[in-house]
């Protein structure tokens, strides 16, 4: 797993790393491999053991030496910015099929904006289909020489519906996540005309690069503290 360091091992306590998966490691610098000094900014592989980082290897640099008592510590930013890259996406089909099934009930972490408009996309194309088959359902019930006497029930197009109020409500905060916001601003969908407008805004902005509170970014992975800083 890719890691970066938040803090180095010292003797007021053991270091962190900032896991891909949005986790805080501690870890011993007895853990690097290859003798490299670990130092807060350095992005790093290392394996999850429980709460713990464990054959940490040092990626994209050579030996880090040890700082001299006369140095900090801390690694001062590049003095050029790189722009950030975006991380493959999954496809947006499978984003689709992950929030109406693994990552039904998930409200924590953050989702990019390709999974939401994903998800938006083929729940409007699978409700649409729904519809068509309830009206040919019906059609093939009752008849259509019925008239007014038929009843009709979109019965499949109502229960796609149900069954997507949890997934349509989680990856909405899984998106304001994103954008280091409370999932509780769901909540402006209910004030009336202009609530849901409010909300769908926040829904067209890109994913920021940085980490925030609710984990790494999902379109950006973990940057180094030098592109954070920059």
């Amino acid at each position: 797993m890719r890691g970066q360091v938040l803090k180095t091992d010292s003797g007021n306590g053991q270091g962190l790393i900032l896991g891909d998966d949005g986790v805080r490691y501690s870890f011993s610098q007895q853990e690097a491999r290859d003798g490299n000094r670990l130092v807060p900014g350095h992005i790093v592989d290392f394996v999850p053991a429980g709460e713990e980082a464990r054959d940490i290897y040092l990626l994209g640099a050579g030996h880090a030496s040890a700082p001299s008592a006369a140095q900090p510590s801390y690694v001062h930013p590049a003095n050029t910015y790189t722009p950030p890259m975006a991380q493959k996406s999954e496809g947006i089909f499978t984003y689709f099929l992950k929030a109406i099934s693994v990552r039904y009930f998930k409200f924590t972490g953050r989702a990019r904006r390709q999974e939401y408009w994903g998800y938006v996309l083929f729940y409007w194309l699978v409700m649409v289909m729904a519809f068509v088959v309830d009206v040919m359902l019906m059609a093939s019930l009752v008849g259509m020489d019925s008239g007014a006497d038929a009843f009709f029930v979109p019965i499949f197009t109502i229960l796609w519906a149900l069954y997507n109020i949890i997934p349509g409500i989680s990856v909405t905060v899984r998106r304001l996540h994103d954008q280091d916001l409370s999932g509780w601003m769901y909540l402006l969908n209910f004030i009336p005309y202009i609530g849901w407008f409010i909300v769908m805004i926040f829904m067209f902005i890109d994913s920021r690069a940085e980490p925030n509170t609710h984990g790494p970014s999902p379109k950006y992975g973990i940057r180094s503290t030098a592109d954070t800083f920059a």
